[in-house]
């Protein structure tokens, strides 16, 4: 009985409960600590972010949430379950961070291509990934994703990259 000690002291405890776990992510989560921490981060994270919400907002932002969920449960077809899973919870909790003003709005920065382009970025590193908020123009705003680059920094989000280096950047759209 003493062996046993060590793998319950280990073991993960989601948010949610094991002996009711959902298919093969939830098993995934329930059986990885790491997975587990992200779970509970994001179930502590989801109230604060949403209570300053409209009732419409907080409405969009719980159909938005079960649509993650299906999504993330979607990570056992991936060729890596349990990355596929710690990317989901990542970027959730960062969509989090960032709408519920969990993190401090940082400085824009400008950039200005031609006279028809204007593009404004609030670059935000301090929450669980890096990320931006790109905005195209008054009613397109994007959230993109930091990747990791050789050298300068490079965004991906819904139908665009933005890379930069130095004072310069790259937006590709498509």
């Amino acid at each position: 009985t003493l062996s046993l000690v060590p793998l319950l002291a280990s073991a993960a405890t989601p948010s949610f409960d094991c002996a009711k776990a959902h298919g093969a992510a939830e098993q995934l989560i329930c059986e990885d600590a790491g997975l587990a921490a992200l779970d509970n981060e994001l179930a502590a994270l989801y109230p604060k972010a949403i209570a300053n919400f409209s009732p419409e907002q907080a409405k969009t932002e719980k159909a938005m949430q079960r649509g993650w969920i299906k999504g993330r449960n979607e990570c056992w077809k991936d060729a890596d379950p349990g990355k596929c899973i710690e990317s989901s919870y990542q970027t959730r909790i960062t969509e989090l961070q960032i709408k519920g003003g969990q993190l401090m709005v940082p400085s824009p920065v400008i950039y200005q291509c031609g006279k028809e382009l204007t593009l404004t970025a609030y670059f935000y590193n301090d929450g669980k990934l890096p990320a931006a908020t790109i905005n195209l123009g008054p009613d397109q705003q994007v959230l993109a994703y930091g990747v990791p680059t050789g050298s300068g920094a490079r965004y991906e989000g819904q139908n665009l990259t933005l890379s930069t280096k130095g004072k310069e950047a790259l937006l590709e759209r498509y």
